[in-house]
């Protein structure tokens, strides 16, 4: 029959086996939604996603400067066949592809023809006061003939066969008036139309841009999306042309490429940096197995994560890293703790009640993260709360067998002994240490008011130095050097939407901020608008028209047409207007700019009984600077089915839920902790000495925050609660052995928990992505203060003078 210590190792086993097979078959993401606070600023993003802003990628082709001896950025030139050619070869091979839903490369051929007919068509309901005032001023007499005598020579001209039927519909450019409104579709964007192709002024470059079919935020769709563009850079673009892609594809290859990076380079380190501090310090090669602890903790943790959430972020399982470093604090604990009772195998009495103490306690503070705004956060806790458990099980059952098996400590061969008896024995230096421990606390707190939280959500994106300079480059080329805002209107109804986008425009319009600013509304009125254009429009036929067939005839025969030359244009003018609704215009020669602004999609109204309800959606692009935003929260609080998105925006709303997570969870944490201790403790005296690891980590992160800039960003909220966890572990055990009876074996293992934790934590100081660097070096700050006070100050506080115990 089996035992029951055979038992429950089997079942170990099992759990270890399944949680390895789950944990292979994982999908791991990086998607940059996981990193925002709030389910507002998730919904603005959704929003942008919609609008097709985040799967939007932009591809600047461009011939070298060496290949043109003299080039003038200034100047007007024809494009270069080689690069027209390859424009319509790649455009063409990514509309074939089921990647991108849709490909803008070039204008149909005619479009000229077919964009003037469509105005024309249209012209009663797009014209508003100012531009019937300006066809007022083409219809009198003399206006009339200048332009009829420009037509006559246009006529005359190579190019007056094709112009014909045009200038028998408009002869006096009507449709013209309406067309130079039309640069509010292209906003601050600096591009010339050449053949249907978007070319900059210089003629060297040429844009294309595409809208991927899949979300680009997550890394395996943007590793298939860019896969897919070079598959087809490398088959269409002829020699000399060169290509930039711009949008949130580069930095969404960038970040998981540095997170990747990361991991499979700095995991090993941390493996090797624990092994050697482990020999160092224990000198026994059979102490190497408790690193296995985390190794076997780590799988099931993650398959569960997995089977909660569906997805893991790759932050998240980037804390797996941290997770050797922690998970390996119980195993070091029960081995030096058994090992001084050697064959006994089992956990002093002691001990376990220290163990599930400090258990309860760091579980109790990854409790608190499941409270976190930040998706992300809420993973990496649950995964430590895990990870964390299942370490303790795999060694409150595995270790004491093994340490029964090891070797009797004799900590007086160890050179940790004597700086530690000499540094933390004495009742002569108490008062210098607890006068060094209180300066730190008071530096600590000083600088804190002064710390700011700095919403830039760039900062946790990695600085790739091509993906930049890719971006100044399209910048100087094309413009929008200014950051962005957009000014969505939303509505379950098109007409209401194109009502809401056209009061956004008027407004700008009334407060002379529409330069830059890139609208529909020019090109789509709302109803309402359209019925005041229309009522005008009539007006103007019946005022302005009357006795303009007869002096439009003798003025053509002034000018040496015949009588009825424009008689197509004089039916046009008498013929009853056509209301404008937005697909007789997506489907037109402006659909790329069109399209680029506006959408409707379906989804499920949510009731449960399947109906599907549409949405509509119109982006107005307005420069986000200083002037405007005091006009753009106007904007989003005024008119209702108004959503502002803009980089200043979510700043503001980071910095606030950022703010309002510091402070919330910090204070759950340390209401928690604080009341789990005096649970234990019930004494003022032993409360202290274990939150004095605490108060020196906190300490240390806001000193070491105000030397590095004074910023507080998404990374120190997490870590800040993490520390207190991690902290107050070292205290816990710390208070205990001096509860009992002062023993040097307590100071080791903790010492070797610290710099185990530092080496997890303190290799991702060396990562290059920003959000794990700053995980990294900001723990490595914190446990780094956390440590030494757990070891010299903790002690001083309870007026332990160490010498309580001979060392064995």
């Amino acid at each position: 029959m089996l035992s029951r210590s055979l038992i429950i190792k089997i079942i170990l086993l099992v759990v270890t086996l399944a949680g390895i097979y789950f944990s292979l078959r994982i999908e791991l993401g990086e998607d940059a939604l996981d990193m925002l606070p709030g389910t507002s600023l998730q919904g603005d993003f959704e929003l942008l996603q919609q609008l097709g802003m985040v799967n939007r990628v932009f591809i600047s082709l461009e011939l070298p400067a060496e290949a043109d001896p003299d080039p003038d950025p200034d100047s007007n030139s024809d494009p270069d066949p080689a690069l027209l050619a390859s424009a319509r070869a790649l455009g063409e091979d990514l509309a074939a592809s089921p990647l991108f839903d849709e490909v803008f490369y070039q204008l149909p051929e005619g479009y000229q023809f077919q964009l003037a007919a469509e105005l024309r068509k249209y012209l009663p309901v797009l014209a508003d006061g100012s531009d019937l005032r300006r066809f007022e001023t083409l219809i009198k007499p003399e206006a009339l003939r200048e332009k009829l005598g420009e037509a006559f020579q246009t006529l005359n001209s190579p190019a007056g066969l094709a112009m014909r039927r045009q200038i028998q519909g408009d002869p006096l450019g009507f449709t013209t008036v309406i067309l130079e409104k039309m640069s509010t579709l292209r906003g601050s964007l600096r591009l010339n139309i050449h053949d249907g192709f978007f070319v900059s002024n210089d003629g060297r470059h040429c844009l294309l841009w595409a809208e991927s079919a899949i979300p680009l935020t997550a890394s395996g769709n943007a590793a298939r999306v860019n896969q897919r563009l070079e598959e087809a850079l490398g088959r269409t673009l002829q020699y000399r042309v060169k290509a930039r892609i711009i949008g949130p594809l580069p930095h969404t290859l960038a970040n998981a490429g540095t997170i990747r990076s990361d991991l499979t380079r700095l995991l090993p380190f941390a493996v090797v940096v624990l092994v050697a501090f482990l020999l160092l310090f224990l000198r026994d090669w059979r102490a190497l197995f408790l690193i296995a602890i985390p190794f076997l903790a780590a799988p099931p943790a993650v398959a569960l994560l997995a089977g909660v959430y569906g997805r893991v972020s790759a932050m998240a399982l980037g804390f797996g890293i941290v997770l050797l470093g922690i998970g390996v604090d119980f195993a070091v604990h029960i081995y030096i703790g058994t090992g001084s009772d050697p064959g006994a195998g089992k956990i002093p009495k002691d001990l376990r009640s220290s163990l599930l103490m400090a258990l309860l306690t760091t579980v109790g503070v990854f409790a608190v993260l499941l409270l976190s705004r930040v998706p992300a956060h809420r993973q990496m806790a649950l995964l430590g709360i895990i990870g964390l458990s299942w370490a303790f099980v795999l060694a409150w059952q595995l270790v004491p067998s093994l340490a029964a098996r090891g070797r009797v400590f004799n900590l007086k061969e160890l050179p940790f002994t004597k700086a530690t008896r000499w540094l933390g024995e004495g009742s002569q230096r108490r008062p210098v240490k607890l006068s060094i421990w209180l300066l730190l606390l008071a530096a600590g707190l000083s600088v804190w008011p002064s710390l700011r939280y700095n919403g830039d959500l760039r900062t946790l994106d990695v600085s790739d130095p091509v993906v930049k300079e890719d971006e100044r480059a399209f910048k100087g080329i094309w413009g929008g050097e200014e950051e962005q805002a957009f000014v969505v209107a939303v509505a379950t109804a098109q007409d209401r939407m194109l009502n809401i986008n056209d009061r956004v425009y008027q407004i700008l319009a009334r407060q002379g901020r529409t330069s830059g600013v890139q609208s529909l509304a020019v090109l789509l009125p709302g109803p309402e608008r359209q019925a005041a254009n229309l009522a005008r429009w009539r007006e103007f036929q019946e005022a302005a028209l009357t006795g303009f067939e007869r002096e439009l005839q003798q003025a053509a025969i002034d000018s040496g047409f015949t009588a009825d030359a424009f008689q197509p244009f004089l039916d046009w003018l008498e013929s009853e207007p056509e209301r404008l609704a937005a697909a007789d215009f997506l489907d037109g020669p402006l659909r790329p700019f069109i399209y680029s602004l506006f959408r409707a999609f379906s989804a499920k109204n949510g009731t449960g009984n399947g109906e599907v309800s549409e949405t509509f959606l119109a982006a107005t692009i307005v420069p986000d600077i200083p002037a405007n935003q005091a006009l753009l929260d106007r904007l989003n609080r005024e008119i209702e089915g108004v959503t502002v998105l803009s980089n200043s925006r979510w700043r503001q709303k980071v910095e606030k839920d950022l703010k309002s997570d510091i402070v919330k969870l910090s204070t759950f944490a340390a209401l928690l902790v604080i009341m789990i201790c005096f649970f234990f403790f019930r004494r003022l005296r032993p409360v202290a000495g274990v939150l004095a690891p605490v108060a020196s980590a906190l300490a240390a992160m806001a000193l070491f925050a105000a030397f590095t800039g004074g910023e507080l960003n998404i990374m120190h909220a997490l870590m800040g609660i993490m520390v207190i966890g991690l902290s107050v572990d070292y205290g816990i055990f710390i208070v205990r052995s001096c509860q009992t009876a002062f023993d040097h074996r307590t100071f080791l293992a903790v010492s070797i928990c610290a710099v185990s934790t530092l080496s997890g934590f303190g290799v991702l100081g060396f990562a290059e992505h920003p959000a794990l660097h700053a995980l990294g070096v900001t723990v490595l700050v914190g446990i780094g203060a956390a440590w030494p006070t757990a070891l010299f100050i903790t002690p001083a506080l309870l007026a332990t003078s160490g010498n309580r115990e001979e060392i064995p």
